[in-house]
């Protein structure tokens, strides 16, 4: 180990596919300390924390991938984590139950060689499944030490810490040969291929410097076979190893000229202009022929138990269209009128427990005037409506995602909608943002970092900021109708059709599209409370650092500028709305004000002496508008102003459309 190693923290990445259980491990080893940042230069997520107790050994949960080719962001990123960020300890989490897979990635893995650490996650539901596995021959043909684990109840836990801190202090001692117990055991392709593999790695070899008896941070096989595989170079290879870019344009050169410098060659690597078919066909293949060599080898089949016999039937119902999407849409819809009710109960006590500030700010208040005076009114209800009405429906969406996720029915979710979402040109994943964003918006904007092209993204973002509601203006909505007689099923309506309309537009312009659904269905289980838990209150802590202070000063100050009359001046232009729009000026502040915080919006609304029909049309206009503020800050940063302004101007526009349409179309009532 170099000194650069030594004096930096020990680095652990947890690496393996979707859903094997990476984030539950994640909270088990870091507890609440771990926090979710940006990795540097992107918009994808990742998790770091320090292991419980031990302050030196810092703790990566990197995203989760199939592979290491760069086919999407996630894998990209996790590439970048192994190849770039120097990792002292790889802990390799796989799926018991579908094994073959997860040694796909270990076989990569172990070509890298990083030391690694393999977990055999899920094992009571491979084993309910009548699934056996033979650990300790599992352990002797990859060459790595295997701890059977079932995270979601704790057991292996222990046994993974004491691997994790052994790696360390082995690791950390220097002794080579300690070190290569964990450094596992590579498959040998076939002659053609290793007669390229040896070709490049002695080029490599040649042309990068040698460090720790390495030629760079990992060895010239390692890097052969990533040239090998991979369309092109990455860009962040080449930073690391600059030398290679020469390298790759001279041989490149050489095979253009007709004289192949490779021995063997069978015009696969993905580099060759004399390539043809897929770069990477034959290591693919053979790696996933290995991999299924493993599991046959240590895997043993014993009868199902009844209880995994009702799992699958439950799973075979869900995963069929036909009775899957039903069934799937009435637990959505069952858990926005749970998150709802939650919402009313929580507002009606955190009122109850708020009254006594409100009564000392409206006491302080008295006789005073002017901006004062009206500062200290607006402070308990700019206090009170993000803690009464936002905060709750955060709360509210963040358990349910987080039960939905941890019992299987999320990703069942994204799959059964795959075809619907896919007239928009977007993949089934979309849906998980877009119901984040009955929550939250801000959130599910950030939820859209997982999709996988820009133009996705776009969409996404668009239909969230304009035609979804958020949990807490929804609430209000609804108030419409109980105090002005609204017809709530014309304002829900014109979302629904805003929605669907904007969407197949947006669907249909998009210049690239880039459309597919790659998931790793995971077994139906119970949701672990621990778990809910765990995940719901890593999602608040962002809420909590930087929206929360957000929602309290902007609602504290557009309750002044309602009470201090400021907005007033709309009102002036009532011959134009009501023309127009068949409103009066005071309600377009609805739709002003929720350009600030969308929940607000249709709060002015209920403050103003409306019509029933008047409460339709401005309450359809609010809830299709504008972005809010929190919403609009997130939107530019992560895809630019040009983005945020276009969205602006397609919110205007469909929202005063909509608004000319209702006044068209609605009778008198």
């Amino acid at each position: 180990m170099s000194d650069a190693r030594q004096t930096g923290p020990f680095t652990v990445a947890l690496v393996g596919q979707p859903n094997v259980g990476k984030s539950v491990i994640m909270n088990l080893l870091t507890g609440a300390g771990a926090v979710v940042s940006n990795y540097p230069g992107t918009t994808v997520e990742i998790t770091e924390g320090w292991l419980q107790s031990v302050k030196a050994i810092r703790v990566i949960d990197a995203p989760g991938t199939y592979s290491l080719h760069s086919d999407t962001p996630e894998q990209r990123v996790t590439q970048r984590v192994l190849l770039q960020d120097k990792v002292d300890l790889i802990v390799n989490i796989t799926n018991a139950r579908s094994l073959a897979r997860s040694l796909y990635l270990t076989l990569q893995l172990i070509d890298l060689d990083i030391p690694t650490i393999l977990v055999l996650n899920q094992l009571d539901m491979a084993e309910e499944a009548g699934i056996i596995i033979d650990v300790p021959e599992l352990t002797d043909r990859v060459g790595l030490p295997v701890i059977p684990m079932v995270a979601a109840k704790g057991f292996g836990l222990p046994e993974l810490k004491d691997r994790i801190l052994d790696a360390y202090m082995t690791l950390s001692s220097g002794n080579a040969g300690k070190r290569s117990q964990y450094l596992g055991r590579s498959i040998r392709f076939s002659t053609e291929v290793e007669s390229v593999i040896d070709f490049l790695a002695a080029r490599i070899a040649e042309t990068v410097p040698k460090e720790d008896g390495k030629h760079g941070h990992h060895p010239a096989r390692a890097l052969a076979i990533h040239l090998l595989e991979h369309d092109r170079m990455d860009e962040e290879m080449l930073k690391i190893y600059p030398e290679l870019g020469p390298m790759i344009e001279h041989l490149q050169k050489e095979m253009a000229s007709g004289h192949p410098p490779c021995a063997g060659c069978y015009r696969g690597c993905s580099f060759c202009p004399m390539s043809d078919g897929h770069p990477a066909s034959l290591t693919c293949l053979e790696r996933t022929k290995a991999a299924q060599g493993l599991t046959a080898a240590v895997q043993a089949r014993a009868p199902r138990s009844t209880a995994t016999g009702l799992r699958a039937h439950l799973e075979r119902l869900l995963d069929t269209p036909i009775t899957g999407l039903p069934i799937l849409a009435l637990i959505l819809w069952v858990t926005l009128g749970g998150v709802i009710k939650f919402m009313d109960f929580a507002e009606h006590w955190v009122s109850i427990a708020t009254s006594p500030l409100a009564a000392w700010f409206t006491a302080a208040a008295a006789g005073k005037t002017g901006l004062l005076r009206a500062l200290l009114l607006s402070i308990p209800g700019g206090i009170l409506l993000p803690f009464a009405v936002v905060l709750p429906a955060m709360i509210g969406i963040y358990v349910a995602m987080a039960v939905l996720e941890d019992s299987g029915l999320l990703s069942r979710v994204a799959v059964g909608m795959d075809k619907v979402m896919s007239f928009f040109g977007l993949p089934g994943q979309s849906t998980i943002p877009i119901l984040l964003g009955f929550g939250c918006k801000a959130p599910a904007i950030l939820g859209t970092r997982a999709l996988p092209g820009r133009e996705q993204r776009f969409i996404v973002s668009a239909l969230l900021a304009i035609t979804v509601p958020c949990a807490a203006s929804l609430g209000i909505i609804a108030g419409l109708g109980t105090t002005f007689g609204a017809r709530l099923s014309v304002i829900y309506g014109s979302m629904a059709v805003a929605f669907v309309a904007l969407g197949l537009a947006l669907g249909r312009l998009s210049k690239n599209p880039e459309r597919h659904l790659v998931l790793e269905m995971p077994p139906l289980r119970l949701p672990v409370i621990s778990n809910v838990v765990s995940k719901t209150w890593m999602r608040l802590q962002g809420f909590f650092g930087h929206m929360l202070p957000l929602l309290v000063i902007t609602s504290i100050v557009i309750q002044m500028l309602l009470d201090l009359g400021l907005l007033s001046g709309l009102t002036k232009v009532s011959a134009f709305s009501l023309e127009w729009f068949g409103i009066r000026g005071e309600a377009l502040m609805g739709v002003a004000v929720s350009i600030v915080q969308r929940y607000m919006g249709p709060m002015v609304l209920m403050n103003l002496p409306l019509s029933a029909r008047e409460a339709t049309i401005a309450g359809a206009m609010v809830s299709v508008s504008m972005p809010c503020l929190p919403v609009s800050v997130l939107i530019g940063k992560e895809h630019g102003l040009g983005t945020l302004a276009k969205i602006f101007g397609i919110a205007l526009l469909l929202s005063v459309s909509l608004g000319v349409i209702l006044h068209l179309v609605l009778p008198a009532f």
